[in-house]
Order: C-alpha cells, then sequence, then structure tokens
C-alpha cells in the first residue's frame, strides 16, 4: 500500500449529530475535513493510520450509527479532489476568499485566494466566516497579531491586508505552514513569520490580537497560554466551537483571566470575543 496515499472516509449523516461528530474525528489525525450538506468527508494520511486509530474510529462511527465508506486516494491525485469539493466563502461586501480556479467576486472590498494545497484547515466554513466577520469591525493598523493554527493562513494574510504590524502565524502540521508561504505569496503578502510546531515553537512575546480558529480541545489547553502571550487590553478571537461547547469553554475562559467582550453564531458555531483587562 502507498504510504504516501489517504484515506478518503465519508460519513453520511447531516446537521448537529454531524457536528458533534466531527469534533470527535478532530482528535484523531486527519489532515482536514470537507462538510456538505447531508454528509462528511475526512481525509487521513494512510502513514497515521494504525490499529488504534482505527479502533477509535470505529467506535466514534458506531456511537453516531451512521453510514459511511473509505477509499484510497493515491497522494498524486489530492489537488484533483480538493479542487472539486472546495467552494468559496463570502462575507458581505467586506470580504471574499476563493481559489485561483473560481471567478473573481463582485463587489467586495478584499479578495484572498488560496492555493489548494495538501492542508487546508478544518474546512468549516461557518467559523472562517464568523473570524473574518469579526475582523471587519476591528482596527488593525499597526497591530501585532498571531494566528493560532493558521492552516491556509487566510486570517493572518487578511490581517496584513488590514494594516496589521508584526504578524506570527503556526501550525502543527507542516503541510499547514507549507501552504500559508504559499498563499502569503498569492496574495502578495510578506511580512508574516511562519512558524511549523505548537505554541512552544513562537517566540516568546506578546500580542494586541490573537487569532485561534481551531478546535474545541485545543482551545481549552491553551486559553492560559494564550493568555500569557497577550497584551492587557489585547484581543482573543476564538472559533472551532459548538454551541453545546460555550459553557465549557466560557469556564476556562473565566478561570485563566479572560473578559468576553462578544459573540457571533452561525450554523450551530460559534466566534468568541475576549481581551486580557488592562
Amino acid at each position: 500500500m502507498d504510504s504516501a496515499g489517504y484515506w478518503i472516509y465519508t460519513f453520511h449523516l447531516g446537521g448537529e449529530p454531524m457536528e458533534r461528530m466531527l469534533c470527535r474525528l478532530e482528535e484523531l489525525p486527519f489532515n482536514g475535513f470537507l462538510e456538505a450538506e447531508n454528509s462528511l468527508t475526512g481525509y487521513l494520511p494512510v502513514s497515521l493510520t494504525d490499529t488504534a486509530v482505527e479502533q477509535e474510529l470505529k467506535a466514534i462511527v458506531a456511537n453516531f450509527s451512521c453510514a459511511w465508506e473509505r477509499e484510497l486516494l493515491p497522494d498524486q491525485n489530492w489537488n484533483e479532489q480538493w479542487e472539486a469539493a472546495f467552494q468559496p466563502v463570502q462575507v458581505g461586501n467586506f470580504v471574499g476568499v476563493r481559489a485561483e480556479f473560481h471567478p473573481s467576486f463582485v463587489g467586495v472590498t478584499y479578495e484572498l485566494l488560496i492555493h489548494p494545497r495538501m492542508a487546508f484547515g478544518t474546512g468549516h466554513h461557518a467559523t472562517t466566516y464568523l473570524m473574518m466577520e469579526r475582523m471587519g469591525e476591528l482596527e488593525w493598523t499597526g497591530k501585532s497579531v498571531f494566528d493560532f493554527g493558521c492552516g491556509t493562513g487566510i486570517l493572518a494574510i487578511l490581517a496584513q491586508k488590514l494594516g496589521a504590524g508584526m504578524t506570527d502565524a503556526v501550525d502543527i502540521e507542516p503541510p499547514a505552514t507549507e501552504n500559508t508561504l504559499v498563499n502569503m505569496a498569492v496574495n502578495q503578502v510578506a511580512d508574516i513569520a511562519v512558524y511549523t510546531g505548537d505554541l512552544s515553537a513562537v517566540p516568546r512575546r506578546k500580542y494586541q490580537v490573537i487569532l485561534a480558529n481551531i478546535n474545541r480541545n485545543v482551545i481549552l489547553a491553551s486559553l492560559g497560554a494564550l493568555y500569557e502571550r497577550t497584551e492587557a487590553g489585547g484581543d482573543l478571537l476564538v472559533s472551532g466551537i459548538l454551541r453545546q461547547d460555550q459553557t465549557l469553554v466560557e469556564a476556562e475562559a473565566i478561570l485563566q483571566g479572560w473578559k468576553k467582550v462578544g459573540q457571533r453564531e452561525r450554523e450551530g458555531w460559534l466566534m468568541l470575543h475576549y481581551q486580557r483587562p488592562l
């Protein structure tokens, strides 16, 4: 078997059960997910698919009692599959995100391009939408920014387009940081320092804005460390949180000293806006 390929898992369910299942699946080493109305597709590297992963996956599927199938995707066919599935994201007249093969947006202030590569984040268009929507309401000129779990790097790139100053971005997946560098070039943005690894891979400095569009478990584990990385009066925008997990996340945020100043919801997903008190 080609260890460089991917297992494409397709799970047939929709609505809130799909979102709950996705939260469980994100604990496994999937490279990313794509959501449709009544199905969820996950891309799992063959090289990371061992017996323990398969057993946990079967347990998750059994818990949700959904139909599913998988097929082997050779590595060289990745972009073709991704291009066929990726859909643009548009936030009103503020910003649109598309791949180069999509037609240009009409009437948006900012247009950002994603070059399809192996890493594409979670594919939660609702969370990307919420983060960008809130970003359009904030002042960015000269502010230091940290994109924690950057995926495609699109949020860091948008921050730069909005006038941000020093910007750092990190992702634990090497294909993600490689993709961020590609997308920086496509969008003609140069002033982002990109790191591969966890939070410890990033120089210890404080930021005026931190962006974290990841998942509940990483957010819960990182709220304290991100607080220490935020300047007094600075902002933290987090998404990748389902409505039913809000109480859990907010309790941890209060424990770590954060002050909540806003939230948004879309398709069952939340964006929570916190500040570090002065």
